[in-house]
């Protein structure tokens, strides 16, 4: 595998979620219409809006910062981070934000700015908009989409329309809501999910225990480990497990992907704990 390849995945740790995607990631095996998107989706969006807030794990506020490590070379920073409620075309979402960027060192031979932004519904907990800033090496993209979850359509800045099952969640949305699961060894879940003009399904292994360090700390945590789901069979490149504290935060401390040439990890060096969402949060952004 080549070094764009394994840096992308390490990008994509923290600046997709935890899913291996992005321009050197994943193969995408599900067409472009929400039919042929994964059975095992949650299903279709409730007709009325919840009367309140889902509970999730994490909260305004929340920051958390990762040291990226190929083999025994420290690479850079990635970040996650829940900045804000917003108000996006009536729905109050949380604001995601996460970032890459690579050290002096590796800048000089391989220079990473990665910038992606999720909305994130605060009622049902899926994806309203995603856009994604990639500046790596050479190589530069820029994506966005808004998902009309009621119109099952992912409606992108270039003019693309395409169909999604209501319910459907972007790469760094999924994340977040894997951590708002009730994870228990043995029962593992799925979700529907969205990107780069395609639908497919993410089956989430949820393996077991484990008590781990890491530079913020020892944490009891359980591990997971996201495969996507493509015509019957798990397609994916490397394989990616990912550590998230046992307790009510579900707070991810470790992303590690193994690939041909060694492996590749994210270890959380810093963090800030969000703060619950007030019932004025949403009025303040409106002011």
């Amino acid at each position: 595998m080549s070094l764009r390849k394994d840096t992308t995945l390490v990008i994509c740790l923290i600046c997709g979620g935890c899913l291996i995607l992005g321009k050197g990631g994943a193969v995408m095996a599900q067409s472009n219409g929400a039919g042929s998107a994964s059975d095992s989706a949650e299903g279709s969006v409730a007709e009325a809006t919840p009367a309140g807030p889902a509970t999730v794990p994490y909260g305004i506020g929340e920051n958390l910062v990762f040291s990226i490590d190929y083999g025994p070379v420290n690479a850079g920073e990635g970040t996650l981070e829940v900045r804000k409620v917003i108000d996006f075309e009536g729905h109050p979402c949380y604001e995601i934000v996460s970032e890459a960027k690579s050290n002096r060192f590796f800048s000089t031979f391989y220079k990473v700015r990665d910038k992606v932004v999720s909305y994130i519904d605060i009622h049902d907990q899926y994806s309203r908009y995603f856009s994604k800033r990639l500046r790596e090496g050479n190589y530069k993209k820029n994506v966005a989409y808004r998902l009309d979850q009621e119109a099952g359509k992912a409606y992108y800045t270039d003019g693309n329309v395409f169909d999604i099952i209501p319910g459907t969640h972007d790469i760094l949305s999924a994340f977040y809501y894997v951590r708002s699961l009730d994870l228990v060894p043995g029962e593992d879940p799925e979700i529907t999910t969205h990107s780069s003009h395609k639908n497919y399904g993410l089956k989430v292994i949820v393996h077991g225990r484990e008590t781990i360090e890491v530079p913020a700390g020892t944490f009891d945590c359980i591990v997971v480990e996201p495969v996507i789901l493509g015509e019957g069979l798990f397609q994916h490149e490397g394989k990616l497990t990912v550590w998230l504290t046992d307790d009510e935060a579900r707070m991810p401390v470790l992303m590690k992907t193994k690939v041909p040439v060694g492996s590749i990890d994210a270890s959380l060096k810093e963090y800030r704990l969000g703060r619950p969402l007030q019932p004025d949060d949403l009025a303040k952004e409106k002011g």
